[in-house]
């Protein structure tokens, strides 16, 4: 090379692995350095490389260093680190720190012969070496599989695992077989499958190995080995069903993991072919499938240790188990998210093995069974499952727990099963509604809290046990009404305010004041539903007039006036409910009336064909109230109000409620004597009246006898008519034997007429002045139910008398 010929010098640095030295607190980078010599042209002409290192120490390091805090810090001083390993260093700290707490070494101890050697950090190009290990005795096994764990849990490294073929099928060999010989290697291999679970692009990693049908089989077997080993320290009997596996059988028809073929085994790292010696042999069988897999080392039943030994034996095995069970309900919770291995996780009875880990005390392991259970009630067959568990008697010792996260999960997945009735009602017995009620309190879990407790308001029997805690929620309400979240508490509120005694404690200490004032303010119609069903009882109605009637005074015409001019119909229907359940005598209704012009909108309301049937029905229960005042029933009369009510009862004669209050504003129309004439004689009131006699509601008959009595005292004219139509009703059988009788033919061609008594027609048109002169003392002595059956006979067998009365019918 011509010197002369060189324009400039380039140098490129490739990062290359981080490593750990041997003795000092330092991170070791290797990296390679490329050195160009570029001519014209850009031409190369010379090049050189050189294998680096870079020290990076951490005098700094101690047991409260945050490892991720400093890895970023030597990211951020390093350029040839970059920021995608941050992971790496973040790894590589961690195990510099544990070095240093298991291994302290001082300054002056360096080159002494006793210091521990020290091992290596896992690098992915020594990945075949740690699968060789899963070939090997357990200890190996243990090694390999936890040094494959560490890489798993870099991110950066899943998907190059995932690829590698070699590595997934060792592992899916490894945990299928000797799963139940270590719970530290199963552990290790189940949270490497764990990592993969975190993505759901590497699911089919896990589905392909089967992993998921295994951690089932897992906690299958670590769940009732925990009923054994805590029957086993506390000397009792074993559960009856200890023996009985939880999940059911795969499907014969679905591939089992025992039925993947061995040739999924990489040929490249079975054991290793050579001079077999004895200890070989017995190092290789300890890892095989012929070695007794249902033997666990890991017992408590060893004569020679004392009770403490024992003791504390088995609190390291359940620490040991409850890990690996979180890990396993953990990994089955991410490939989950898929709706087909939800429904085979169900199938195999996954319900079963989570309400059975609610009997663990691992608060951790709590909050991830509840989780799992939260998303799993949502299905209907799940939800059954969870009730033929007796799930609901599991649940409330968790809401007494100190964790919130816990307290929250387990009210959700109460929330989610209030919906069942069935599962409301156990709730009730389980004595969960005080300790909802005590949650109210804290603001975490008020909104999940409310909402259950709203659902478990439904039922009339639960309402009266609110009874303590109605003061405490009206006074939450009236703090924090007007956001969007108190919606809820307003809706409890109107389904305990359908009680009594609830109802009586809502309005005490002056909050029926701040109700209404409220709910002028923001315009709100749940309020106003509340205020509705508060002044539905009898109990209520007397503190209205006794505590607050001159407030209600007050707010009387801004009701009014939120009726005529409000736009929402909601707040309109439920002002309209206030109004009628103020059947106050103290209440002139008839100034209401015409003080704010509601004559004129109750007309236009009852006229539209549009309104709502709801709406309507306020508006004749208003009416039925209102007419109770002797004035303001003059009112109605003069309006055209009676007229439209006459035509409601045509439109909607097949809705009993409608059809039964307006008889109701008849009746008390008729009670006043202002109004009665009105009624009888300016509109068709009456001949409804008589129509609704046959009605098969029971109620609406029972009102029109009452109306008519009263008509038959006030008119003589339709007090016959009245009568007749009670004949007939009462003979009525009697009457349908005579219309169907056949006539003689000759007497058809004769006279094509029936005769007037068989004309049914009659008896609802024709005044009868013989009938009632013959019977003016059956008048006076029966009543107004019926003509004596004996008279009547007597009556039609005198042909005169029946002469009269054919002739005045015609």
């Amino acid at each position: 090379m011509d010197p002369d010929d060189a324009r400039f010098m380039k140098t490129d640095r490739r990062p290359g692995t981080i490593d750990v030295h041997p003795n000092l607190n330092a991170i070791v980078l290797n990296y390679e350095m490329e050195i160009n010599i570029v001519g014209m042209g850009d031409i190369v002409l010379h090049s050189e490389k050189k294998n680096l290192k870079k020290l990076i120490e951490l005098p700094m390091l101690s047991s409260r260093t945050d490892c991720l805090a400093l890895a970023k810090e030597v990211v951020n001083q390093c350029d040839l680190i970059h920021y995608s390993r941050v992971s790496e260093v973040e790894q590589t700290i961690f195990y510099l720190k544990k070095r240093k707490l298991s291994h302290g070494i001082s300054k002056d101890e360096k080159n002494s012969k006793n210091v521990p050697l020290i091992e290596e950090s896992v690098q992915y190009s020594s990945l075949m070496d740690y699968i060789e290990l899963l070939y090997e005795g357990m200890t190996e096994k243990i090694k390999g599989a936890h040094q494959i764990q560490l890489l798993a849990r870099d991110s950066s490294n899943l998907e190059a695992l995932s690829k590698n073929e070699t590595v997934i099928s060792a592992l899916g060999r490894v945990l299928r077989e000797d799963w139940k010989r270590n719970i530290v290697l199963s552990t290790h291999l189940v949270y490497t499958f764990f990592c993969f679970s975190m993505y759901s692009v590497f699911h089919d990693v896990i589905l392909k190995c089967k992993v998921g049908s295994i951690c089932m089989d897992i906690i299958d077997h670590e769940l009732r080995k925990y009923d054994k080993l805590t029957a086993e320290l506390q000397g009792g009997n074993l559960p009856t069903d200890s023996d009985i596996p939880i999940i059911r059988k795969v499907c014969p028809n679905s591939a089992s993991m025992s039925e993947i073929p061995r040739s999924r085994i990489p040929e490249p790292v079975r054991p290793k072919s050579g001079n077999f010696s004895e200890s070989n042999i017995k190092s290789i069988m300890e890892g095989s499938i012929y070695d007794d897999l249902t033997t666990s080392t890991e017992s408590i039943s060893d004569k020679k240790l004392t009770e403490a030994e024992r003791a504390k034996r088995y609190r390291t095995l359940i620490k040991k188990q409850e890990n690996l069970l979180r890990i396993c309900f953990y990994l089955l919770l991410n490939i989950a998210e898929d709706e087909n291995i939800e429904e085979k996780m169900t199938k195999r009875n996954i319900v079963g093995l989570l309400i059975k880990a609610l009997e663990r005390q691992n608060e951790e392991l709590l909050i991830l069974v509840v989780t799992f259970l939260k998303k799993l009630s949502i299905m209907q067959c799940n939800k059954d499952a969870m009730a033929s568990l007796n799930i609901i008697e599991k649940l409330p010792k968790l809401l007494d727990s100190s964790k919130p996260e816990l307290v929250h999960l387990t009210l959700k997945l109460l929330f989610n099963l209030s919906f069942d009735n069935k599962l409301r009602y156990k709730m009730i017995k389980a004595n969960v509604l005080p300790k909802l009620i005590n949650l109210l309190s804290d603001e975490r879990h008020q909104e999940v809290d409310l909402k259950l407790l709203y659902h478990l308001s439904y039922d009339d029997e639960v309402k009266a046990q609110f009874i303590d805690s109605v003061g405490l929620i009206m006074d939450m309400l009236l703090l924090n009404v007007g956001n969007e979240g108190d919606q809820i508490m307003i809706a409890l509120c109107i389904n305990l305010a359908v009680s009594a005694s609830n109802a009586q404690q809502m309005v005490k200490k002056n909050r029926l004041q701040s109700i209404i004032s409220r709910a002028f303010g923001y315009q709100n119609d749940s309020l106003m539903k509340m205020l509705h069903n508060i002044a539905e009882h009898n109990t209520t109605k007397p503190l209205f007039v006794n505590e607050f009637y001159m407030v209600i005074q007050e707010f009387v015409g801004d009701i009014a006036k939120a009726v005529v001019e409000s736009q929402d119909e909601n707040f309109v229907r439920e002002c309209i409910g206030i109004l009628s359940n103020l059947n106050l005598p103290e209440l002139d209704w008839a100034e209401v009336f015409k003080h704010f012009n509601m004559i004129n909108w109750i007309e236009k309301a009852l006229k539209s064909n549009n309104s709502d049937v709801q709406l309507i029905l306020q508006i004749i229960v208003l009416l039925g109230t209102a007419a109770c005042d002797e004035g303001c029933s003059k009112i109605l009369c003069e309006s055209k109000i009676m007229k439209f009510l006459i035509e409601l009862l045509k439109t909607h004669q097949e809705d009993d409620e409608i059809v039964l209050q307006i008889l109701y504003v008849f009746y008390v129309a008729l009670s006043s004597d202002s109004s009665i004439d009105y009624l009888i004689e300016s509109t068709e009131a009456p001949a409804y009246l008589i129509d609704l006699l046959q009605d098969n509601n029971k109620a609406i008959r029972e009102v029109c006898n009452t109306c008519l009595n009263i008509i038959s005292d006030r008119s003589k004219v339709w007090a016959d008519r009245i009568k007749i139509e009670k004949f007939r009703q009462h003979n009525s059988q009697w009457l349908q034997m005579v219309d169907s009788q056949q006539l003689e033919p000759e007497e058809d061609e004769d006279d094509d007429e029936l005769p007037p008594y068989l004309n049914t027609e009659y008896l609802s048109t024709a005044v009868v002045p013989p009938l009632s002169d013959m019977n003016d003392t059956n008048e006076e002595g029966e009543g107004e139910d019926n003509i004596p059956e004996k008279e009547i006979d007597d009556f039609f067998d005198q042909s005169e008398l029946l002469q009269d009365f054919e002739l005045e019918s015609m």
